[in-house]
């Protein structure tokens, strides 16, 4: 009996730890994401938030620093996703992007990141397709899809920028503003 309840209080102690996000170290959270699960998700945000707004400047690059090492050491940028392909929004195959496809491969790519834990922002900022449609025929063709890619590349990379930060197609941190 006392070693039934003991495993009871040691099964509730570590849920209780995984929602309150205020026990742990910021070290600890940072190994968290990705793996919060999503009725959490909210609290481990904010939790984070508060961390990195009372960091100094200093601490914020220690911090962005060893995201970026352990981002590399996974094989891939600090967070950062894929970035679509025309291919994977042109679902039709027909050789232009559509404002309705448009659409479902950025909920599709938001979807994808908020199960993976990701935060999604910037969501709001994604360009119309009237701006990455820049002869105005109403759809996005190959050429004018890989001239936004660039351009968004080159800004993100003139300003310092990783993924998750400035203007994108579709919201998200870890790259997550391309739809």
């Amino acid at each position: 009996m006392k070693k039934t309840l003991f495993l009871i209080s040691i099964a509730v102690a570590g849920v209780m730890a995984t929602t309150d996000f205020s026990q742990l170290t910021t070290e600890e959270l940072i190994n968290l994401r990705g793996q919060v699960a999503p009725e959490d998700r909210e609290a481990f945000r904010a939790e984070m938030q508060s961390r990195v707004a009372t960091m100094t400047a200093e601490e914020r690059a220690t911090l962005q620093a060893s995201r970026q090492i352990k981002g590399n050491m996974r094989g891939q940028g600090a967070n950062r996703a894929t970035p679509p392909t025309f291919e994977s929004i042109d679902t039709d195959g027909d050789g232009k992007i559509t404002q309705a496809e448009l659409d479902t491969a950025r909920a599709n790519r938001m979807q994808t990141n908020s199960n993976a834990g990701r935060l999604l922002q910037n969501a709001g900022n994604a360009p119309s397709l009237s701006t990455i449609d820049t002869n105005r025929d109403g759809v996005i063709d190959a050429n004018e899809f890989q001239a936004h890619q660039t351009t968004q590349m080159a800004t993100q990379q003139g300003m310092g920028m990783r993924s998750g930060s400035g203007q994108r197609m579709g919201g998200g941190r870890g790259g997550h503003g391309r739809p």
